[in-house]
């Protein structure tokens, strides 16, 4: 099932930018959302459902809901049990909304799924539904003006929480956020807020030179050393998770230098990186499982694009570096030493790594149709099923 349908998934964030949710979105080989999806064992669908709504949060894993979009003939297939606990189902805005839908999303209420209605524009016909009606979800970029107020002053005699879709600013975030939504879904939360004259601290510095080191052909275990020792939070995390059962050492290592010497340079770096993201900058934990999972799909596929694999996951986070310091894109060659190609790619997608790296960011988010022909839908796929759990155990490991 996995090999058929291809998955991407966009976060669903509250007015904190904590993540509460996914919308799940697919398609088939043939480029159709796959109706099958549903037909598959309960099993099987539980586990993808879980595999791509699954975070590490306050430390433990869990599952968020999946929101799925469900149209017509969906509306009227038998459902997996489990999914009622598991699943918000969108309604598409091409339901009709008549006495045969009416009684079926009253019946899909009853049996415990959050109704959501997707691309909601008022219609009179809604009235009929208002009321077992959980989530109303709003394009922004579409209704705008008068007709927003007047669809929001329609839903206020309802009992229903305002999803504000395709927010991609933070500007956007605050204003909606002020007219009464309470959930999100967009990139507004990986976008930079440049603050001028923002001093950098002592966090930040830290992960500025990691990610120097990260892309430094000729970095030295001793100079890893010195920077993570400048951050003595940061090496205690670092050798906690050394001496973890994730690697499962046959003795106990007390310094950095051990650890590259069991471990591998490569691999210790980008643990650093790791520990670094995880709870120590303050930025949306979105963003960082988003910027890891983007970093790991990078490191998979790299070879695909004549790449080494570590050049692949430097390339996945620096494409965020500049939301996680508050600096301009442009500007990060000032901080990183970063050759032509690196520079090419981060600014300007160019070359075959900016290809890798608009791949890397098409297939996630749900634009397929602009991959390049240097890879294959299935090779992403697995590569980002793959990041997701990887991001997953290694988040749990730097928490733990």
């Amino acid at each position: 099932m996995l090999e058929q349908i291809l998955l991407a998934r966009q976060p669903i964030l509250d007015t904190n930018c904590e993540t509460v949710g996914y919308e799940l979105l697919y398609r088939d080989a043939k480029g159709c959302p796959p109706d099958e999806f549903f037909n598959a064992t309960a099993a099987t669908c539980q586990v993808l459902i879980n595999a791509y709504t699954g975070i590490l949060q306050r430390g433990n894993v869990r599952t968020l809901p999946a929101f799925m979009n469900i149209n017509e003939e969906l509306l009227f297939h038998e459902l997996p049990s489990f999914a009622a606990d598991n699943v918000v189902l969108e309604i598409t805005e091409d339901v009709p909304i008549n006495d045969k839908t009416s009684a079926q999303i009253r019946r899909l209420s009853d049996a415990g799924f959050k109704i959501a209605l997707d691309d909601f524009v008022w219609k009179d016909e809604f009235a009929a539904i208002m009321d077992v009606v959980d989530i109303v979800k709003i394009d922004v970029l579409a209704l705008k003006g008068k007709t927003l107020f007047h669809t929001l002053e329609k839903l206020t005699a309802y009992n229903v929480t305002l999803l504000a879709e395709k927010v991609e600013t933070l500007a956007e975030f605050h204003r909606f956020r002020k007219l009464g939504f309470a959930l999100f879904q967009g990139y507004f939360f990986a976008m930079p807020q440049v603050i001028e004259g923002k001093p950098i601290s002592g966090n930040e510095l830290t992960m500025m030179e990691l990610l120097a080191e990260l892309g430094n052909p000729d970095a030295t275990p001793q100079g890893l050393e010195k920077i993570i020792s400048k951050d003595p939070h940061l090496a205690v995390r670092l050798l906690k998770i050394v001496n973890s059962a994730t690697f499962s050492l046959q003795r106990s290592i007390s310094t950095i230098n051990e650890a590259v010497v069991l471990l591998g340079f490569a691999e210790l770096k980008r643990w650093a990186v790791v520990v670094s993201l995880s709870g120590t900058l303050d930025i949306p934990d979105e963003l960082c499982r988003e910027l890891l999972i983007r970093a790991k799909m990078c490191e998979l596929i790299a070879p695909h694009y004549h790449a080494e694999a570590g050049l692949g996951f430097l390339i996945g986070i620096l494409s965020g570096v500049d939301t996680l310091l508050s600096i301009p894109m442009e500007d990060i060659s000032l901080h990183i030493p970063l050759s032509d190609a690196v520079n090419d790619a981060l600014l300007h997608r160019e070359g075959e790594l900016g290809l890798m790296l608009n791949d890397v960011f098409s297939f996630s988010r749900y634009e397929w149709d602009k991959l390049s022909p240097l890879t294959d839908e299935q090779t992403l796929l697995k590569a980002q099923s793959e990041s997701i759990q990887w991001t997953i155990n290694s988040q749990k490991a730097a928490f733990n």
